[in-house]
């Protein structure tokens, strides 16, 4: 199995937090529509995923995904104004 890039994962990561951010201010609104809802449990299944793949590939992104055996690691990457992105 190929891993995916950190820029592609990234990419993933964002369009699906960009969707479920427009999906969660549409089911505002209309609660029960049955679409907007498996819509937006599609992304959050995709940006999970991703998000699982970038932690175990390249390590946190923040520190709430931090797991004990990584101690307090995610801070060893350099920081985006470090030219990390």
């Amino acid at each position: 199995m190929t891993s995916k890039s950190r820029d592609q994962l990234m990419c993933i990561i964002t369009e699906a937090s960009f969707a479920l951010d427009d999906a969660k201010l549409f089911l505002d609104t209309h609660p029960y529509d049955k679409e907007a809802l498996e819509y937006y449990q599609m992304y959050r299944q995709i940006r999970n995923e991703a998000m699982e793949e970038y932690r175990d590939c390249y390590g946190p992104l923040s520190a709430y995904d931090v797991a004990p055996s990584n101690m307090w690691t995610w801070i060893n990457d350099p920081w985006p104004w470090e030219g990390a992105c």
